[in-house]
């Protein structure tokens, strides 16, 4: 959930680690602080809240040197407070973690036993504290003994007094990326922080540690042994991690998603037909498939439950979306002939990544789709499937959305081709259909006027309902999650149909409710269900094709999206949601790219 970064060259660290924090804050921003080395001597400054306070506070008490650490924070252990922000320390060490440390308690009571004292609420707190304890001179030798005391997860940057021409780093479950540059070096939570510096990068796996000078990056196994370790070239265009002319991220993301889907798409297709390189699985282990389960956590698991109708219908294969963070505890029954998809756009979500050690564990066949391809799901993973979303800041997600829901629609098309549960021509129509959608979006992007002055009306609303039926109610938790995330309005997704068995006693008069009606064949129950709460003094506000407008002229406000076949229209009845949700809270004041309490990449179970 954290964010880290580290540096160490010939410039002061100050301003880097400053600069690589704010590229970082998505992943948490309750507190940070940055420590230095500097003659030997750690310089330390923390604050509570946004990194912009943690830089007012160096304007008026600033430290320099190199090499330096630096941690933006979302609250686990303790209070967002200054006291529990990183860095924390030892008498020669200082640590920043991203991660959880489960046996902090056991060690911490260890530790006070033999009259160490601590200051913080903090699970990491222990690790500084270990690090002195295990300390001889040699700082590798403390790192080895400290790790091998910790469970749970974590990716560490450490500084030690006695060496200022180097600083370490290790992990285990929390991603971690050295970035190489020329006579200068980095360690980061993700790839942007380091675009700034270099289009090169190690990416260490769970177990690895490595001491870091200006000019040498020195690798080490979980036995400690030196190793190679291959420089990748980072792909991430630079621009993704810039807002450029736009306002917030979110609304650049979404402005995006034409170009995202577009690329995504033309990766998995050619001429008419799916295509996925290198694919492990045969015809045969498709057509034995008895059950798939699509897993994710938030708004990819909402991208599983629409594609879980799709997967049913067009593949003709038993579906279920289901929580990450329940599918392994719920007993789910896998054996070689189940799928289990893991969706997440960092491909680190904690949750997710437990799922899917949990399905490989019961011989289920795997596929990620995951939109950093040097992830951890994305290697765990028997096969995966990139998106090509670029780099998504707003912790609220748009594009990535967009873009695992596209995708997971064409593997949708590729194993229903290898079951022969739909024809070649069906087929060809819906890849083709799917090649028109970054058009049909970029003209849902050219409403944003009517949407606008809707948010206007909706901006002192205090709950609402998003309703839909089948596909529809899977883009109805999306649209109702998207909206309460940044705006802060108390809203619910509910099947049409449910809403009468008993949560409509909480309509009344002047109650928003949101109809979703993709296709003529929803319309008709759906339109029902809505004319039961306009019954009851609920204010109506309907989303559907163009072509289905005149079968809603009862309703006061009707926000039409381009037509397209039903296997599909659920990426474009989502365009509007997004933008709505952007405008209304924008219309609020509120800090849309970092909600209150969230954090991008949630590496924490």
């Amino acid at each position: 959930m954290c964010g880290i970064i580290g540096y160490i060259g010939k410039s002061d660290a100050t301003g880097i680690l400053i600069k690589g924090l704010k590229d970082l804050e998505y992943r948490g921003y309750d507190s940070g602080g940055i420590a230095v080395l500097n003659k030997n001597r750690l310089n330390i400054v923390k604050a509570k809240g946004e990194i912009r306070y943690l830089e007012e506070k160096l304007g008026k008490n600033s430290i320099s040197g190199s090499p330096g650490i630096g941690h933006t924070r979302w609250a686990t252990h303790g209070k967002a407070n200054e006291i529990n922000a990183h860095p924390h320390c030892s008498k020669h060490f200082a640590v920043v973690h991203n991660g959880i440390i489960e046996n902090y308690k056991e060690i911490k009571e260890s530790l006070s036993m033999n009259g160490i004292t601590f200051e913080s609420e903090t699970d990491t707190e222990v690790i500084p504290k270990l690090l002195e304890l295990n300390y001889n001179g040699d700082v590798l030798h403390a790192i080895k003994k400290t790790v091998k005391l910790l469970e749970g997860s974590y990716a560490l940057g450490i500084l030690c007094t006695d060496n200022e021409q180097s600083f370490y780093c290790t992990k285990k479950g929390s991603p971690l990326i050295i970035g190489v540059g020329e006579d200068e070096n980095f360690i980061a939570s993700d790839v942007n922080p380091l675009l700034h510096y270099t289009r090169k990068a190690i990416y260490l796996e769970d177990g690895e540690t490595a001491e870091i000078t200006a000019d040498k990056i020195t690798v080490f196994n979980s036995s400690f042994s030196k190793i190679e370790k291959e420089i990748k070239t980072i792909q991430l265009d630079k621009s993704s991690a810039d807002k450029g002319s736009f306002e917030h991220f979110m609304l650049k993301e979404i402005y995006e998603e034409p170009a995202v889907v577009k690329n995504s798409l033309n990766a998995v297709t050619d001429d008419g037909e799916v295509v996925f390189s290198d694919m492990p699985f045969s015809a045969d282990d498709f057509r034995q498939l008895n059950r798939v389960y699509i897993v994710g956590c938030g708004s990819a698991y909402h991208v599983g439950l629409i594609a879980k109708y799709n997967f049913e219908k067009v593949a003709k294969v038993p579906a279920f979306a289901e929580y990450a963070g329940e599918f392994r505890y719920a007993d789910a029954v896998i054996d070689e002939n189940c799928l289990v998809i893991i969706i997440s756009q960092s491909g680190e979500t904690a949750d997710s990544l437990a799922a899917l050690k949990q399905a490989k564990e019961m011989g289920a066949k795997t596929i990620s789709i995951v939109n950093v391809p040097e992830s951890s799901i994305a290697k765990m993973s028997h096969y995966n499937i990139l998106t090509l979303a670029g780099a998504e800041v707003a912790v609220a997600t748009t594009k990535a959305f967009s873009c695992q829901l596209c995708v997971l629609n064409m593997l949708c098309l590729y194993i229903a081709r290898q079951r022969n549960a739909c024809t070649e021509v069906f087929s060809e129509i819906a890849v083709n259909m799917s090649c028109l959608l970054p058009k049909k979006i970029e003209k849902m992007l050219l409403k944003t006027e009517e949407l606008k002055r809707l948010a206007k009306e909706m901006k002192d609303i205090e709950k609402c309902f998003f309703l839909g039926r089948n596909v529809d109610f899977g883009v109805s938790l999306e649209g109702a999650l998207k909206l309460k995330e940044i705006s802060y309005i108390d809203c619910a997704g509910y099947p049409a149909s449910e809403l009468k068995h008993g949560t409509i006693s909480l309509i009344e008069k002047g109650t928003v409710c949101f109809g979703l009606i993709s296709n003529n064949e929803l319309l008709p129950k759906t339109v029902s269900n809505l004319t039961e709460v306009t019954a009851r003094g609920a204010k109506v506000i309907v989303f559907a094709p163009e072509s289905l407008a005149e079968n809603l002229a009862q309703f006061e406000t009707v926000i039409t999206f381009p037509d397209s076949i039903p296997f599909l229209t659920p990426s474009i009845e989502v365009i509007p949601l997004q933008l709505l949700a952007y405008y209304v809270a924008y219309e609020r004041n509120l800090p849309i790219d970092k909600p209150r309490n969230l954090a991008k990449s949630v590496t924490v179970e």
